[in-house]
């Protein structure tokens, strides 16, 4: 492969630098893509496409994002949006560390939609997203979809439609876990 081509698989990527600024300092670092399937990658320069297949790992600092396909297009000059898809049985995920100490945020999703300009994730599909702190969960949600804002770092969350065959879908679940200094706080101690 030539340097040039090189480039124009990887700067496409660079987006997700932009969209996932949960850890800021991974902006400044390099992005590793890699693929194993036979036609592990296309780019399509008058399309302005850039398509990555075969179990896409993507590293940039502490993104990771593991899916089966990758869609990367450039959308207006130096703006992209990417599209992370899953395969049967096999979401695409996606983890970060957070800019507060020991958090991380993870997700899996059927489809992963990264807006770098907007600086926002949008994971559709049977949507899970955690939090963990120091390792272990802290709060958890499911949805029909999770939009994560982090310019703002805010989550929103969508139930979907509800089917005959699963009353439980159409339902966003959310579980709070009380942190430990406040689990650990005597009654009374605010008054």
């Amino acid at each position: 492969m030539t340097p040039h081509r090189s480039l124009l698989l990887s700067a496409p990527l660079l987006l997700l630098a932009c969209a996932a600024q949960a850890e800021r300092a991974d902006r400044l670092q390099p992005m590793v893509v890699e693929s194993d399937g036979q036609q592990a990658a296309t780019v399509d320069l008058a399309r302005k496409i850039t398509v990555v297949s075969g179990h896409v790992l993507i590293t940039q600092g502490t993104l990771k994002v593991q899916a089966d396909r990758v869609e990367v297009r450039e959308v207006a000059a130096g703006r992209y949006t990417a599209l992370a898809t899953g395969q049967a049985g096999e979401p695409a995920r996606y983890r970060q560390k957070r800019d507060r100490p020991d958090e991380v945020l993870e997700a899996q999703a059927e489809r992963i939609e990264i807006d770098g300009q907007a600086e926002r994730t949008r994971f559709s599909g049977t949507a899970q997203l955690r939090i963990l702190r120091n390792g272990v969960v802290s709060d958890e949600a499911s949805a029909a979809v999770i939009v994560y804002d982090q310019k703002t770092d805010t989550l929103v969350f969508e139930g979907g439609e509800r089917s005959a065959a699963r009353p439980e879908s159409g339902r966003a679940r959310l579980v709070f876990t009380p942190r430990q200094e406040a689990a650990s706080a005597p009654a009374g101690a605010g008054k």
